[in-house]
């Protein structure tokens, strides 16, 4: 009886979780804060969850809001509303959120902030990276993850210094400052595999030195799939080209590093974090390219459908998938026959306040519905990662 009882307080579990604490007790003042830039959080968070897991997986499409998951989602289904072969997301994800995007000193948040609001449940100030709105650093997922012996990946299609994936391991008040934030994935050494452009701003002798196994290009995927801190970089050019121009010559490059990241990942019997970015729907976006942005949502939603896949395998994986903020204010304003996908109206060739959609699966899905601040993201993340301990 005692036995069952134990097992119903593990499986029912309610955590009280408090504000993440910096990694510097004394606050550096940034230059030109206003009143109007500080964040105070919520009060403490307390979640119910019915299982707990022990891999989490969080799944950034930069960029990509309802707007661009419903045109991607009617391209595939070509109009037939009836079709159950739509975006990944809208047939098997069971819980639906939304995510506020703005940041601590602007309505329109840009990358860097939107990424370390989740990446460290700090509101940053635009260009930003691991730091909050004062220039404090504080922990991301990554390091939090990698002090409790999990381990952690990061697989991008664009440069592994660019600010989504910097914001899980770096901390500069610049997001241009890319050769320091190169220099910040040595020092913190809380990645254990990362896969991405950007080889140019990492010092490879080092890396080697620091006990990492370097490989370029994707046949370096298979290769090195046995080394368990790993970085591989796509080719030798600074970001990789786009899907539709090479990238997927040999397959979805997405798809097959965080097919190998993973493998890695469920090895460790701690359990694991990883951030998959599907970095270049943002670069559509901006350039207002319909044909470009319906390659890359296609690329990014094959490459979760691996990732789900994977994840019922194990059973014990929650999969979260959001963005950092929307891009190009995009409409949907009819049918192109031509062009046999929705008819596209960008707005904006910059970012937009929209707030993003959030779609989780898994054990502890079920806190991500609502409506909510992007930084409630690494608070529930975080929180499901210290349950996992007990």
């Amino acid at each position: 009886m005692k036995c069952v009882l134990v097992i119903l307080i593990l499986i029912e579990s309610t955590l009280l979780i408090g504000q993440d604490l910096p990694l510097s007790a004394s606050p550096k003042k940034s230059i030109n804060q206003t009143k109007s830039d500080s964040y105070t959080p919520p009060s403490p968070r307390r979640f119910v969850v019915k299982k707990v897991p022990k891999h989490i997986i969080l799944i950034i499409g930069d960029g990509s809001g309802l707007a661009q998951w419903s045109a991607y989602d009617a391209k595939r289904t070509q109009g037939d509303h009836t079709s159950a072969n739509g975006a990944i997301v809208f047939t098997d994800f069971p819980v639906f959120g939304l995510s506020f995007t703005q940041s601590a000193n602007s309505f329109i948040t840009d990358s860097g902030a939107g990424a370390t609001a989740m990446s460290t449940g700090q509101k940053s100030q635009n260009g930003m990276i691991g730091l909050s709105a004062d220039s404090t650093p504080f922990k991301t997922l990554s390091e939090i993850a990698h002090l409790n012996n999990k381990s952690t990946g990061i697989a991008v299609t664009c440069e592994l210094t660019h600010a989504t994936p910097a914001a899980f391991f770096a901390h500069q008040v610049s997001r241009e400052s890319m050769l320091e934030i190169g220099e910040d994935f040595l020092k913190g050494s809380c990645i254990d595999v990362a896969m991405g452009g950007g080889k140019q701003y990492f010092d490879t002798v080092a890396l080697v030195k620091a006990g990492y196994a370097l490989g370029t290009g994707e046949k370096a995927i298979v290769a090195l799939q046995d080394q368990k801190r790993r970085v591989l970089f796509y080719d030798n050019q600074p970001a990789p080209p786009k899907a539709q121009e090479g990238r997927n010559s040999m397959g979805s490059y997405l798809e097959k590093a965080s097919n190998s990241i993973l493998r890695t990942m469920f090895q460790n019997p701690n359990g694991s974090f990883t951030m998959i970015e599907g970095s270049q729907i943002d670069w559509a976006g901006h350039d207002n390219d319909s044909v470009y942005l319906m390659a890359e949502m296609e690329d990014f939603d094959y490459t979760i459908r691996e990732v789900l896949k994977m994840a019922k395998q194990q059973q014990n994986t929650l999969v979260v998938v959001s963005a950092d903020h929307e891009t190009g204010g995009l409409s949907l304003l009819g049918w192109d026959n031509d062009g046999k996908q929705p008819a596209m109206n960008f707005s904006s060739h910059h970012h937009s306040g929209i707030p993003v959609p959030v779609f989780a699966w898994g054990p502890g899905s079920e806190i991500f519905g609502g409506s909510y601040q992007n930084t409630e993201i690494f608070y529930k993340i975080k929180g499901l990662m210290e349950l996992s301990k007990h």
